[in-house]
């Protein structure tokens, strides 16, 4: 009996070993993943532009611009890397409390870079989220920002937080070009399935408004209990 109790604890040290080299595995391909899809895309498209510049020598108003979105381009590189690695520090490393500064610190970046008009209203006392919570949703709308500003050219956005009785409740818009919500179905148009994903692996679901030329409207509601 002695013997096999002793088996047996080898046998589950083992499975427990093999479970966490396997999630460092896993871990490793999809930060790698996350580099290649976010900031190698951003250092690749810097490097293709400083080639362009070369072109543009005689031009110096071609030449400015060609500048100014290389700088661009590796200013949101460097904020994809240091985002990259905040998602896998630990939830005191995390600040809990701070979804709402720094979602303002960013937004005013953004404000101040491309002349955005900014309204964000939070409703929600910043200890009133789980740290869980709070790192899911700030990622999800980060991303969702991030498409505002690069993709639908967008010269507003609006971002709330709330709570009810039941649910944490956050609302994007903005007054970009917008797409057809038909083709994001079963892809990663713009980061929206890691948002989706993000969301529901929180319970809650992620509602996407927008037509070509009628902006987008993204609505989150994540379920909470009172205990």
């Amino acid at each position: 009996m002695e013997y096999e109790a002793q088996s047996n604890m080898k046998s589950k040290d083992a499975e427990k070993k093999n479970a966490v080299a396997a999630a460092i595995v896993e871990e490793r391909l999809r930060l790698s993943r996350e580099l290649h899809d976010r900031a190698l895309q951003l250092l690749t498209s810097a490097r293709l532009r400083l080639e362009n510049c070369h072109y543009h020598q005689n031009s110096d108003a071609a030449l400015e611009k060609e500048l100014r979105v290389i700088e661009d381009n590796l200013d949101h590189a460097i904020a994809e890397i240091r985002n990259i690695l905040a998602e896998t520090q630990t939830p005191e490393q995390l600040q809990a409390g701070s979804l709402e500064r720094r979602l303002k610190e960013e937004l005013s970046i953004f404000s101040a870079r491309n002349g955005l008009q900014i309204d964000l209203h939070c409703a929600v006392d910043a200890h009133d989220l789980p740290i869980a919570i709070e790192k899911e949703l700030y990622f999800a709308l980060r991303e969702g920002v991030l498409n505002a500003v690069r993709h639908a050219r967008a010269s507003e956005i609006h971002l709330s937080l709330a709570r009810s009785q039941s649910a944490y409740r956050a609302t994007l818009s903005d007054n970009g070009v917008g797409f057809s919500a038909a083709d994001t179905e079963g892809s990663n148009h713009y980061g929206l399935k890691g948002m989706k994903e993000r969301i529901v692996k929180l319970g809650g679901t992620l509602d996407l408004q927008t037509a070509p030329g009628q902006g987008t409207r993204i609505e989150i509601e994540i379920p909470y209990s009172s205990d």
